[in-house]
């Protein structure tokens, strides 16, 4: 296929016009009005030259065609009978080893794809990133780094929102949309095609015309060059027809989002909660024989499970937390309600095994803080959605920092080469690692630490290691750490050191509470404090005039 390149004059006269547009957006401060309007002319003016491009690609295809050549060549064979016509042959057999080439249709969308390639390559600014951010009001606001769109349900964007930037896409503006969000990563999520949400059938024949704008979207996310994830979440037989949209995506994962913590937490749960099971979920009519005999068992007669049928997902945080015991089937609900510090009990095995497991689980107390720790610090380690986002970043090639909630720095001090290798000795124990390391030294050469330090800094954790200026060394140690969050390494008493979920009980509250500091208070728990001492908190607050005047403060025990 053949398509009329642009002549340099053109080009030329292009990048001209593109330099007086980005001289008119800086005379013009940033005026929305006038941001809105470039985009609409910026976008009539694409449409027009892709309507070029499919008419400079279809002549193409007509003049390439086979019979067209075919014509030509007996015509040239009959003029110049002598010359032309002993190359005959040979022209017809060069031109049915060619016959393989792509004309037609199929040259005419590659020629449409790369003109949407060309032509949008490069745009796509974060003109709506930050709007509607959580904390978007407040002064040490700083956007999230991973933006994500695409067609998403609203629970997906609830579950995201806390640690990415979400802006959903529906059929009638996801094109404009698409453009002005600038995402990072595009995610297509199959329970969003479900009955009662915008995208609705999408898959199906019977609503071409949102299967059609599916795909256009799809197809304008891949001449941006912004990765498509196709996210498989329900089974196929909810959503059918899919499979063209799975085909069409960069990559595909049939995991979930995670779990949230930020929504499902114990925060706030009581030990007054009542023991009797729960099935917090309708029954699905295509359970598998032996999992519908055993809940057909535990629902009927006295003293069975209850059964709550369909919950609005707004209200599942809550009613985890008023229960202490709960059936599922799903390991993802499971997951759920174990972070809201329920005990849990999957349905499987024999039944009267299962029915010791509810007996015994419905004569003990409900769960205590120190119990749901360990299973808050594993849902927290590999399944929270923090840890899906990043596994996704890494599927569409993107570096694992935009997630960052969970990138903390730690600022410490050390006077000699023993308190830089006790230093390096504790950051190693810890199950959590962080990501930046400033280290204040006072009376060693940076080489010194350098060396004590060994190999202290796991993959990826930068360190930085400056001399001591000063009495106040957390401030001097935040102005230098650009991680969103710190945490101040202070010297324990004699013969004692940190424990070693120290930093990850510590991420892992402020992940919970969403707040902006968080610390010990005595006798407050797992809970919001009105005041505390932060041990860790946004990078702001210790810096030269942090203070504690508007914050979201949480204890932890």
């Amino acid at each position: 296929m053949n398509t009329v390149p642009p002549d340099d004059a053109a080009l030329e006269a292009e990048d001209a016009s593109a330099a007086g547009d980005g001289a008119e957006d800086a005379s013009a401060g940033g005026d929305p009005v006038l941001a809105a309007e470039r985009d609409r002319l910026a976008r009539t003016l694409r449409d027009t030259r892709l309507q070029l491009a499919m008419t400079q690609a279809r002549l193409s295809a007509l003049e390439d065609s086979a019979t067209l050549t075919l014509g030509r060549t007996l015509v040239r064979a009959a003029r110049r009978p002598w010359s032309r016509g002993v190359q005959l042959p040979v022209d017809l057999i060069k031109l049915w080893r060619e016959r393989g080439g792509l004309t037609g249709p199929g040259a005419a969308a590659l020629a449409l794809a790369s003109a949407q390639l060309n032509d949008l390559a490069g745009v796509g600014e974060r003109f709506l990133s930050g709007l509607g951010a959580p904390g978007a009001a407040s002064a040490g606001f700083s956007p999230p780094g991973l933006v994500i769109t695409g067609v998403l349900s609203g629970e997906s964007c609830a579950t995201l929102a806390p640690d990415a930037a979400v802006h959903p896409l529906l059929p009638h503006d996801a094109d404009v949309m698409l453009e002005s969000t600038g995402a990072d990563l595009i995610l297509i999520e199959a329970a969003a095609m479900l009955a009662g949400s915008a995208w609705a059938y999408a898959g199906d024949p019977a609503a071409t015309d949102r299967g059609r704008r599916l795909g256009r979207l799809i197809a304008a996310a891949r001449a941006l060059g912004k990765p498509v994830i196709f996210v498989r979440n329900v089974p196929a037989h909810l959503a059918p027809g899919l499979d063209w949209v799975a085909a069409s995506c960069d990559a595909v994962t049939d995991d979930g989002l995670g779990v949230q913590l930020a929504r499902f937490n114990p925060i706030g749960a009581t030990g007054q909660r009542p023991t009797d099971p729960v099935y917090a979920s309708p029954r699905d009519p295509r359970e598998p024989p032996a999992v519908r005999a055993l809940l057909d068992s535990l629902t009927g007669g006295a003293g069975s499970v209850a059964v709550t049928g369909e919950i609005a997902w707004r209200l599942r945080p809550a009613l985890y937390r008023e229960h202490a015991l709960f059936i599922t089937v799903s390991l993802d609900q499971s997951r759920e309600q174990q972070a809201c510090g329920a005990r849990v009990i999957m349905v499987a095995g024999e039944q009267a095994r299962l029915r010791e497991q509810i007996a015994a689980a419905r004569a003990e107390q409900p769960r205590s803080e120190a119990e749901t720790f360990p299973e808050l610090r594993e849902i927290f380690t590999a399944h929270a959605t923090p840890v899906r986002l990043a596994g996704l970043a890494r599927l569409a090639g993107l570096p694992d920092h935009l997630v960052t909630g969970r990138q903390i720095a730690v600022l410490a001090r050390v006077e000699d080469t023993a308190g830089a290798a006790a230093l390096a000795a504790s950051l190693r124990k810890q199950r959590f690692a962080p990501a930046e390391l400033v280290v204040v030294v006072a009376g060693l050469s940076d080489d010194s630490v350098a060396t004590a330090l060994g190999d202290a800094a796991g993959p990826g954790v930068t360190v930085t290691a400056v001399r001591e200026a000063g009495a106040d060394w957390i401030s001097q140690a935040a102005k230098i750490a650009y991680s969103p969050w710190v945490v101040p390494w202070r010297a324990q008493p004699q013969g004692r050191d940190h424990h070693d979920s120290y930093l990850l009980d510590l991420v892992c509250a402020r992940e919970c509470a969403q707040a902006d500091a968080v610390g010990y208070a005595p006798g407050a728990g797992y809970a919001y404090v009105t005041s505390l001492d932060p041990v860790l908190a946004r990078r702001e607050y210790f810096g030269p005039s942090g203070s504690d005047g508007g914050l979201r403060l949480f204890s932890i025990s």
